[in-house]
């Protein structure tokens, strides 16, 4: 059986009405037929009230799943947000950290006065070309 509206229900029974007029001439409706369309417009009538709880029941779930995705997404849109935030942070603390290792890792003269340390001699010593060459009598090598 086909479920029908209320107001497809009344329209038949009106175009019924308007057809009866032209019986009505002819034969009168007896009380049992009467009471046999009552019957049937109030079993039509509680199908259709039925129907309207059952979706409004319905309309009200969908309502409250809309309400309650709406609430996850707007969630997931401050989640992102937040972590688009720390991801950006995060990006300038890891360039901050690449630049002091570059400058760390950078070749840098060493000197001894740096950390505290003098060296005994300021320069290196060199051979003087001009010296006495000793021989081996000097050196007290004897054959």
């Amino acid at each position: 059986m086909e479920h029908q509206n209320l107001s497809d229900l009344l329209r038949q029974e009106a175009a019924k009405q308007r057809q009866a007029p032209s019986k009505r001439s002819r034969h009168q409706p007896t009380k049992a037929e009467l009471e046999q369309e009552l019957t049937t417009l109030k079993a039509a009538l509680a199908a259709a009230e039925a129907e309207k709880t059952t979706q409004s029941t319905q309309i009200e779930q969908l309502q409250k799943e809309v309400e309650t995705w709406r609430d996850r997404a707007q969630a997931l849109e401050n989640e992102l947000q937040e972590l688009q935030t720390r991801h950006q942070a995060l990006g300038a603390e890891f360039e901050e950290a690449k630049e002091v290792i570059r400058q760390l890792t950078a070749p840098q003269p060493y000197r001894f006065e740096d950390v505290g340390f003098k060296p005994l001699v300021n320069e290196i010593p060199t051979p003087n070309p001009n010296a006495s060459h000793l021989g081996d009598a000097e050196i007290g090598w004897f054959d």
